[in-house]
């Protein structure tokens, strides 16, 4: 049987590896868009470091069009990889020794980036991409959202 549009939107029950799954397209996209919604909180938590490094920028001479600005959560589905291959090696555990969630905060090149954001969320890449202002990249509960700065 061919699934229809209309059938790819409801719920339905699968087996998968053994095991009965509910999968719930209308359901994921809400979880999704409220994570989302949840990064602009991560993001004006801490919206001074973030103006930080919009002035180091300015300070550094970089070209604003070929740099983003990070705020990724290590401990998010996508941040550790990321978080790893933007500061190889750092001790993050520090951080959550003193109870805090451990955050990669910086400059990365956009191209790059949105290379890396691109396999998992597309949407977030091509903004990335088309955003005019300096991006900032916020990764946490367990997605990626761009905010301009």
């Amino acid at each position: 049987m061919e699934k229809t549009k209309e059938k790819d939107q409801q719920a339905y029950v699968d087996v998968i590896d053994g095991k009965i799954v509910l999968i719930d397209p209308i359901g994921y996209a809400l979880v999704q868009a409220v994570n989302k919604s949840n990064c602009e909180n991560t993001y004006l938590a801490q919206i001074d470091r973030m103006q930080h490094f919009k002035n180091r920028i300015a300070e550094k001479q970089l070209d604003p069009k070929s740099v983003v600005i990070t705020l990724i959560n290590v401990d998010s589905l996508y941040g550790t990889e990321i978080a790893e291959a933007l500061m190889p090696g750092h001790d993050w555990q520090q951080y959550r020794n003193r109870g805090e969630t451990p955050f990669a905060r910086g400059l990365a090149m956009k191209d790059g980036m949105v290379d890396m954001v691109a396999t998992f969320d597309k949407e977030a890449a091509e903004k990335i991409t088309n955003m005019q202002e300096v991006p900032v990249i916020v990764i946490d509960h367990n997605v990626v959202e761009i905010f301009p700065i």
